[in-house]
């Protein structure tokens, strides 16, 4: 009979696993390789500080949890073999339960929260107080309890609709913002008073309301002008995103929803949205646990809140608490508001748009084309045309397309929304668009080819009646002046008790100026009943364009996720841990040689640097690079490249034998190795 192996430490356990089982604790851990340990005594002391293990226990479930206590309960007082763990785990459970607990206690060993042989088994000492309170486990396991089973092409249509919905929202907003910005806060975001004039002009409830804002502001279509004082403005992203088809567009909104980092319908009157203080780091990865669950679910089928918390519960109990509660909730909701699900089921085109596309461009590419066609087949055709009333409403049976739906903005009010839009043209839109450089011809012109309907003669009446009165009274910049070519209408104002705070006094009988700044003047006059011009220091009546008002789309602060390392890292991070264990046993081992002294590598540009970079990665060959250091000295090194971001080379360095980042600035040449460059 053989001597029993033991290990003294968790070291001498990781010293002793092979290349497959290190390769499996980094993937469980990723924390372990950011940055790569120098050697394996350095990775098992990272892996037993409390930071690392209580990250590693997030991820675990249940079952694991209860192994894990039960392991730290029986080895307190010394190694036991595994079947005294698995004994514990599964007393008072069904006897079903032993070869998950026998499962479970391997996955532990893999994560090197549990170290030693089968025949002596310890808990790191950092797991112990962090698992004391667990409790056992339900059995059997929660499964996702599925509710009304619907007809996938129900599920499809009603998503459709939905994200139809979301999207006339964003552009009824923007819209509206490019004609009267928003102010911002000192603090940021937006203030109440605003709010409530967006969800009085979207006809929305606060939910709804604040998502269609949070949704603009992180698609980059609504950014700060950065002028003084600032406001809320469309950007020029938002004009491409306009040319956009109906799909791209809505995978524009539902990309920037994913990685939100707010519960935006979370939100009442006394919400300040916008405000970078309702950011929680956790939100995007919740929310992506909610909709990978929902995927599982058979298509059509519904979900409960209740039901989707009782299985993330059982998956990650530590991470169970009122905001997964609140995001699940939230993500469920707005989910259905942006037609990602339908009668509480996930759609098509939300499963195909949650799949991961896989990383070249031709599977990305291809990905989105499956997602388009999804969407595009349960949309309903977009029509061109509507249909005025006696009433001076105009009814649009169904979706509008682009051209129609922006021009009819710009000359009507959303009143309802639904299966049909209704649309309200007032004098107030009728001015709106006079403002944006129309005259009655062109909205007579533009209202008769969209309707099926005669264009009733009230209405010809209001738009005639507001054109002849727009600009008779025109405003400028002295702080303020009115010029009128009828005196008696400048009598009027004067008179007129109502424009008393304007500050009104007649210097010639065509003009009259004002202490009041000019777009206050214009209010005023126009809440009196008036209908004032804007005009420019030549005399002209100045236009403005919705689309004048534009600023420039600012990228979003990356959120970071936890993402499994890539496998060059992984491989190239264990050949860092065995050649760092190598040299402190054996600080005279081989060595690795390096690159002549007398090699001239050719001078290159950056991009063609980064392009040769890139193309090792993807070939998985080593490299001769020429590297600066801080002093100005050209060193010349053999590096394994694993990727480039941000302007740094992440590479296993020959000459250290470790991973180590190169400043790709400082890369002054690149050179390929001969075969036998690198020695063993």
């Amino acid at each position: 009979m053989g001597l029993m192996t033991t290990y003294r430490s968790l070291a001498d356990d990781l010293r002793h696993r092979d290349d497959a089982a290190l390769s499996r604790l980094l993937r469980r851990r990723p924390d372990l390789v950011h940055p790569v340990p120098s050697d394996i005594t350095s990775l098992a002391t990272r892996a037993t500080t409390g930071p690392s293990v209580s990250r590693c226990l997030d991820g675990l479930d249940a079952l694991h949890l209860h192994v894990l206590r039960m392991a730290a309960e029986v080895t307190a007082s010394g190694a036991v073999p595994d079947a005294a763990i698995i004994a514990a785990a599964a007393h008072g459970l069904p006897h079903e339960a032993l070869p998950s607990c026998e499962a479970a206690l391997g996955d532990l060993v893999d994560a090197a929260l549990v170290w030693g042989t089968g025949d002596a088994r310890r808990s790191v000492q950092a797991v112990r107080d962090l698992v004391a309170e667990v409790p056992p486990p339900l059995w059997p396991r929660p499964a996702l309890d599925v509710g009304v089973q619907h007809d996938p092409a129900d599920v499809d249509a009603q998503a459709a609709l939905s994200a139809r919905e979301s999207l006339a929202q964003v552009r009824d907003l923007l819209d509206d913002w490019s004609s009267h910005p928003p102010a911002i806060l000192r603090s940021g975001g937006l203030s109440l008073r605003d709010f409530a004039a967006a969800r009085r002009r979207l006809h929305s409830d606060w939910p709804r309301t604040s998502l269609t804002i949070e949704l603009a502001h992180a698609a980059r279509l609504v950014a700060d002008d950065h002028e003084d004082p600032p406001h809320w403005v469309p950007t020029d992203h938002y004009d491409a995103w306009l040319a956009l088809h109906t799909v791209e567009q809505w995978t524009v909104l539902v990309t920037a929803w994913l990685r939100l980092p707010r519960l935006a319908s979370v939100a009442d009157e006394k919400t300040q949205v916008l405000s970078a203080e309702r950011d929680r780091r956790a939100i995007p990865v919740l929310r992506r646990q909610v909709l990978d669950l929902l995927a599982s679910a058979p298509a059509g089928a519904s979900v409960t809140v209740d039901g989707l918390l009782s299985v993330l519960d059982d998956r990650q109990p530590r991470r169970s608490g009122e905001l997964r509660r609140l995001t699940a909730e939230a993500t469920v909701r707005e989910a259905g508001e942006l037609g990602l699900l339908g009668a509480g089921a996930l759609s098509t085109a939300g499963r195909l748009l949650l799949d991961d596309p896989g990383g070249t461009p031709a599977q990305r590419r291809s990905h989105e084309q499956r997602v388009g066609a999804a969407l595009h087949d349960a949309l309903p055709e977009d029509l061109d045309h509507v249909l005025i009333q006696a009433d001076l409403t105009v009814v649009a049976p169904g979706p509008l397309v682009a051209h129609v739906a922006s021009t009819l903005r710009l000359v009507a009010d959303v009143e309802s929304r639904g299966h049909a839009t209704v649309y309200r043209i007032s004098e107030a839109s009728v001015r709106r668009a006079l403002d944006a450089g129309w005259d009655a011809s062109s909205i007579h012109t533009l209202l008769s080819d969209i309707s099926r309907t005669p264009v009733p003669q009230p209405l010809t009446y209001l738009i005639d009646d507001v054109a002849r009165r727009y600009g008779a009274v025109r405003t400028g910049n002295a702080l303020g002046y009115v010029r009128c070519d009828n005196p008696d209408t400048l009598t009027q104002l004067l008179t007129d008790r109502r424009l008393r705070t304007l500050g009104l006094s007649r210097i010639a009988d065509t003009v009259l100026i004002s202490q009041t700044p000019a777009f206050e003047v214009i209010a005023a006059l126009r809440a009196a009943g008036y209908a004032p011009a804007a005009e420019s220091p030549d005399g002209q009546v100045l236009i403005r364009r919705p689309d004048d008002r534009r600023t420039r789309a600012a990228w979003p602060a990356p959120v970071t996720t936890r993402r499994a390392p890539e496998d060059a890292l992984i491989t190239a991070a264990i050949r860092t841990l065995r050649a760092g264990d190598h040299a402190t046993t054996n600080p005279r081992g081989r060595t690795t040689a390096g690159p002549a002294g007398s090699l001239d590598l050719p001078s290159l540009s950056a991009a063609a640097i980064v392009t040769r970079l890139r193309s090792a990665i993807s070939d998985s060959r080593p490299l001769w690079i020429g590297y600066a250091d801080t002093d100005g000295a050209v060193t010349q090194q053999i590096v394994e490249p694993i990727r480039v971001a941000a302007g740094v080379l992440t590479a296993f360095d020959h000459r250290t034998e470790q991973v180590r980042p190169f400043a790709v600035s400082r890369i002054t040449g690149v050179a390929d190795l001969p075969p036998d460059a690198v020695e063993g």
